[in-house]
């Protein structure tokens, strides 16, 4: 059985799987500009959820566009339309709220889009050291949401009005 890690191949993308691998480069560089306002505006005891999810997005970013490069695609990694809308919809959430624990549930359902972009783009490109990048940085952010949620119940919570 061949040693897919250290298989020294040249591997070219199709056109469908450059897609799949801007499409998920363009989430993940949202939800680093997402989670980059987040560390601005979160509430001192939430702020430490939201640097580890934006250290590992700023470091997937850089990691999906050297991939991308390395496959003979021509990626770009500064902010897109969609981290503008996520920066500026999470502004107007801490002019009216808090940052805290209760974006928990934001930040899985943001996460479990970028999650799906990982899966779709695996299931299109052929065992290679590049399909083993892209499932070690789908298990980076799997791991990473285990942690946090394993660490939710000592996050703080807003008190609910009624």
């Amino acid at each position: 059985m061949k040693d897919t890690t250290s298989d020294p191949k040249v591997v070219t993308a199709s056109p469908r799987q450059l897609e799949l691998l801007y499409h998920l480069q363009a989430r993940s560089i949202g939800a680093r500009g997402w989670f980059d306002e987040m560390v601005e505006k979160a509430d001192p005891e939430f702020r430490f959820v939201a640097v580890r999810f934006h250290g590992l997005h700023v470091e997937q970013v850089q990691r999906l566009t050297a991939l991308i490069t390395a496959v003979g695609g021509d990626a770009d990694p500064s902010d897109n339309l969609s981290a503008a809308l996520k920066r500026a919809s999470l502004s107007v959430r801490a002019v009216f709220g808090d940052i805290d624990g209760d974006m928990m549930s934001r930040i899985r359902e943001s996460e479990a889009k970028v999650l799906a972009g990982f899966t779709e783009v695996i299931k299109a490109i052929e065992p290679s050291r590049y399909r083993d990048e892209l499932v070690q940085m789908q298990a980076e952010l799997q791991d990473l949401l285990r942690v946090v949620q394993g660490e939710e119940r000592s996050l703080p919570e807003n008190p609910k009005e009624e």
